[in-house]
């Protein structure tokens, strides 16, 4: 009895082995269309659980798959198996690498896990690798209106940009600038109802000469600056 259950279960994965060969071998020929893949990635075999069992193809293409599984490599045969779902490390890839990027187009990476430390996997235009990511630089973007610059992304993030400028918008596209920085000096000491109601700044940088960008209690205006921090009470009635 033992023989004949034995029997028939290798006659019928044999019958599935061959319905699946035929199937492929019209593909390849041209007889039958391709087959769609379905999104996602095989997971590697070196995650996955040994997998006990008869050595058959259990599937040729995703389409003989439920849902959304793949058909996959088990290192002994194929199956249907689920797409294998990776979280991405922080940071994003570098856009067109400065460095060029000799040898080969080969993949050398699949997934970030591939990478070691905080390296990601990206496309180097020929081929992935492994390469640090891109980290936003410190500082602040001028202010949108400035109008000056192209209606173009010159860039799309800071590592686009050399040295400490950074990826800012230009009102019409983005492009590298310089940083906000800080000029020296204290803003005056306002009181309610002196300057414009009105942003007419964000930064320093975007004051002429030596101004700074300075609140009015209710907006931003540039203001020359006082060398020293004023002494409120140098305002007549105010101490």
């Amino acid at each position: 009895m033992t023989s004949r259950v034995c029997c028939s279960l290798i006659a019928a994965l044999f019958c599935v082995s061959v319905c699946l060969s035929t199937r492929a071998e019209g593909a390849a020929t041209g007889l039958l269309p391709a087959e769609p893949t379905k999104p996602g990635v095989c997971p590697r075999k070196d995650l996955e659980v040994a997998v006990s069992g008869v050595c058959a193809e259990m599937c040729s293409h995703d389409s003989d798959c439920p849902k959304d599984e793949k058909c996959c490599s088990k290192g002994c045969g194929q199956q249907c198996m689920p797409p294998y779902k990776e979280p991405e490390k922080p940071g994003v890839c570098p856009k067109n690498p400065e460095v060029a990027l000799l040898g080969e187009c080969v993949e050398s990476c699949s997934h970030d896990s591939d990478c070691p430390k905080d390296e990601k996997c990206c496309s180097k235009g020929c081929g992935q690798q492994c390469m640090p990511p891109y980290r936003e630089k410190p500082g602040v973007c001028p202010s949108k209106n400035l109008g000056i610059g192209v209606c173009a992304e010159l860039c799309s993030h800071d590592g686009n940009c050399p040295n400490d400028e950074k990826c800012c918008s230009n009102g019409c596209g983005h492009q590298c600038m310089a940083l906000s920085k800080e000029k020296p000096g204290v803003c005056p000491r306002r009181f309610f109802g002196e300057g414009l109601c009105e942003e007419l700044c964000d930064n320093d940088v975007d004051c002429p000469n030596n101004e700074k960008c300075c609140s009015t209690k209710c907006g931003r205006e540039c203001t020359p600056p006082f060398k020293v921090r004023p002494d409120p009470c140098l305002r007549p009635n105010v101490c």
